[in-house]
């Protein structure tokens, strides 16, 4: 079956024809991703620079810092939703927002340990499609540095889950993404402290050793007080 366009051109609305044209798409893109040049020296070491490990740890510790800071002012404001023919639901006004501190505090630790291992992802001025990611437990199921990556799985999820819908908008991308906000309990609270306090023992430990990065720039960092704790 054909169909006009707005541009007055015929098409087939078959959907096979459809899926095809989708697929050639997708392959263009990727083909495209490949090809794309690095940025020239000087601006590939500059981005290096900007994306070493301990770049990506200053801004988990920036993060983190604030996360403490809102969650110790929890009870100064409070909202309640009452839905027709529901109960009652209470969350504290710093909830969603210590939530996403969290969850990029997370990320980016996360994604420390992944730069110290994979160097070359910061290759020619850009970040590699490995880090282009927000799903806490698939960026760090990459690493084999990562302090108890297994046992900590339910509390990256926790964090994870909401980090695209409910954690900084107030739905998600479709119908079935609709879900409430998750209030902060104090137990996923301090496995959060107890996660990211190792996550910064573990990067001093690393960055105190030395990293180089993809230029072949080597460099080590001795840090003065205990980051992310």
């Amino acid at each position: 079956m054909l169909r006009r366009t707005m541009s007055g051109r015929w098409q087939s609305s078959r959907p096979s024809d459809r899926l095809q044209r989708v697929e050639r798409g997708t392959r263009l893109r990727s083909y495209r991703e490949m090809k794309r040049p690095d940025f020239e020296k000087a601006k590939s070491q500059a981005f290096s620079a900007a994306a070493d490990p301990h770049q990506w740890m200053l801004s988990a510790a920036d993060l983190h810092e604030q996360a403490v800071a809102l969650h110790n002012r929890r009870g100064i404001s409070q909202m309640t939703r009452r839905g027709v023919g529901q109960s009652a639901v209470t969350w504290d006004g710093a909830n969603r927002a210590t939530f996403l501190l969290a969850a990029f505090a997370l990320e980016s630790a996360i994604k420390a340990f992944l730069v110290y291992e994979h160097p070359e992802w910061i290759r020619g001025g850009r970040l590699n499609d490995e880090l282009c990611s927000h799903k806490l437990t698939k960026l760090a199921s990459k690493s084999n540095l990562i302090p108890y990556r297994d046992r900590d799985q339910g509390i990256l999820a926790a964090f994870e889950d909401g980090n695209e819908s409910w954690m900084r908008y107030p739905c998600g991308r479709h119908a079935d993404d609709i879900a409430p906000q998750r209030p902060m309990e104090d137990r996923l609270w301090l496995a959060y402290r107890r996660v990211m306090r190792g996550y910064g023992k573990k990067l001093a430990r690393l960055l105190a050793k030395g990293w180089t990065d993809p230029n072949g720039h080597s460099g080590t960092w001795t840090l003065g007080w205990d980051y992310l704790d």
